[in-house]
């Protein structure tokens, strides 16, 4: 016989039965997560296509704009899961639209540095105010202690967020 937490799913997906989820809140979470998708995609499409520079590429430039240069292994690092072939593709074509440059690193020279151009600071300013444009509509919905109460939600799912195992 099934125990009503085995009933629900919430024994059997980890969460604790003394927080049981309301699915009507769980659809709301959903809806606005498919919603926020549709809009951070079409967004990106339309940078893409004004600058044909991916979402991807603009976040290795905000990783080499917020450490400096780095090798190739020390980017890998700050983007888990990137497969090492696209990483590849990718820098090469940041560095072909003069996003990025490789030198030689004196330190190892059997390795290079790779660091975003000014040109790629730009692109990457562009990127960054787009984004802040969204964040300033969707905030603008919103009471100040609304604000204040959602940046402290977020703040608490994304320092205790576990990806789900693959």
């Amino acid at each position: 016989m099934l125990s009503s937490a085995d009933e629900s799913g919430e024994k059997r997906k980890g969460l604790p039965i003394e927080h049981p989820l309301d699915s009507l809140q769980v659809q709301a979470v959903l809806d606005f997560m498919l919603f926020l998708n549709d809009t951070l995609s079409r967004t990106s499409q339309q940078f893409e296509d004004e600058t044909s520079c991916s979402p991807e590429e603009a976040n290795v430039i905000r990783i080499l704009a917020q450490h400096g240069p780095l090798m190739v292994k020390d980017i890998k690092k700050a983007l888990p899961g990137m497969d090492p072939s696209k990483l590849t593709r990718l820098l090469d074509s940041l560095e072909t639209q003069g996003y990025a440059a490789r030198t030689l690193n004196k330190e190892n020279r059997r390795s290079f540095l790779v660091a975003p151009t000014e040109r790629g600071m730009r692109l990457l300013g562009e990127f960054t105010h787009d984004l802040e444009v969204l964040v300033q509509n969707m905030l603008s919905t919103l009471t100040p202690t609304e604000r204040l109460i959602l940046v402290e939600l977020f703040t608490k799912i994304q320092t205790s967020w576990k990806a789900p195992a693959h």
